[in-house]
């Protein structure tokens, strides 16, 4: 039987990408100075313009338009765009190649821009927007690892989700002995990525188990209602999948959401979808 851990050593993931990983370094070294973040940033022309279209983006809805990484980094702040580069930087893990690989990564961007959506709109959880968005493309990184490692199972697993209708989770348990879950939260204590985000990915299908800090709480249910509200529009799947969620009114409860909120996000979710998933493709 195959094991999380021995997934991770056959799979040829990086480390961590490159630039998340020097700009992780200048974020836990004191004697950091801004202009060697933005020097980072600069060095990738398309990390860079992610991070100015994200920052120009519906969450945050700033009145006057960012021009340069220098002006993200005075109106956002130092943590708001590390959060940032390190989600961007992750999307050469994806390696979009073929139909799977494609739908993971526009799940990855629908759960991401929801959940950037949804955290500033719920009422219980007082954490930095551009936190749920790294959760929301994070979320399911496992996903990539076993797909990664072993295409040909994988692509069983999928196939089985469509035609049975039934979660990722149910079929990953079955064929490989373990989720996606499991992998995601190893990959991310390889990395060295903050507790709340490792629990957050270990966790997301089960936010009740959290036992965590009060961020890891709020990352677990915000990721959780966007992860299901893209479910029911069939975001990164071949249909809407509804049944998949039949709980969704418990978690828009539990983020204090009214029927009226949840229709706001939902309807500002497909008009913000196509244009907003531009901000993580350029």
């Amino acid at each position: 039987m195959l094991s999380p851990e021995l997934i991770l050593k056959e799979c040829s993931l990086p480390a961590m990408p490159q630039v998340a990983a020097k700009i992780l370094r200048l974020a836990s070294d004191p004697a950091s100075r801004v202009d060697e973040v933005q020097h980072v940033i600069f060095a990738d022309p398309a990390l860079t313009s992610r991070i100015l279209m994200i920052a120009n983006s519906a969450y945050y809805g700033l009145r006057r338009k960012v021009d340069t990484v220098s002006d993200a980094l005075f109106v956002l702040g130092f943590e708001a765009v590390k959060n940032l580069s390190i989600a961007v930087a992750t999307k050469e893990i994806y390696n979009i190649h073929g139909i799977i690989e494609q739908k993971l990564w526009e799940h990855a961007m629908g759960v991401s821009i929801a959940a950037g959506l949804v955290g500033g709109k719920q009422k219980v959880f007082k954490l930095p927007v551009e936190e749920y968005i790294v959760a929301g493309l994070l979320h399911d990184i496992g996903k990539t690892v076993m797909n990664q490692s072993q295409p040909q199972r994988y692509a069983m697993v999928v196939e089985r989700v469509y035609d049975e209708r039934t979660s990722f989770r149910t079929m990953e348990k079955e064929m490989f002995g373990f989720t996606h879950s499991e992998v995601g939260a190893l990959l991310f204590q390889q990395w060295g990525l903050p507790p709340e985000l490792i629990e957050m990915v270990a966790k997301h299908n089960n936010c009740h188990e959290i036992d965590g800090t009060h961020e890891a709480e709020g990352l677990c249910q915000v990721v959780s209602f966007a992860d299901c509200l893209c479910l029911r529009l069939g975001v990164g799947y071949r249909g809407p999948m509804p049944e998949l969620c039949p709980d969704d009114s418990v978690k828009a409860e539990a983020l204090r959401l009214t029927p009226e909120d949840v229709e706001e996000v939902t309807e500002s979710f497909k008009q913000k979808y196509i244009e907003e998933k531009l901000s993580f493709m350029v």
